[in-house]
């Protein structure tokens, strides 16, 4: 399994979040992420209108996520890869 977790930025200047990545599933990616960052790797970056930019993720996963779209930060996917 895998978690995707879509973090919320810390300022809104840049107008995009991360969207990062780690093995296992996680009760809390918030909390994970917060407590044990070096777990998770970036792997895309989403803009403010909630679309994906850039994501290193297989077709599956990115299909998935895209048709989620517009994303909100603070969400999380989980994958059976």
């Amino acid at each position: 399994m895998q978690t995707v977790y879509i973090v919320p930025a810390s300022t809104d200047q840049a107008g995009q979040c991360r969207i990062v990545a780690a093995k296992g599933t996680f009760d809390s990616p918030r909390d994970s992420y917060q407590a044990h960052p070096e777990l998770w790797k970036e792997i895309g970056i989403m803009n403010s209108a909630g679309k994906i930019v850039c994501l290193q993720a297989t077709p599956q996963m990115t299909d998935s996520m895209k048709d989620c779209e517009p994303l909100i930060a603070g969400s999380y996917f989980q994958f059976d890869i």
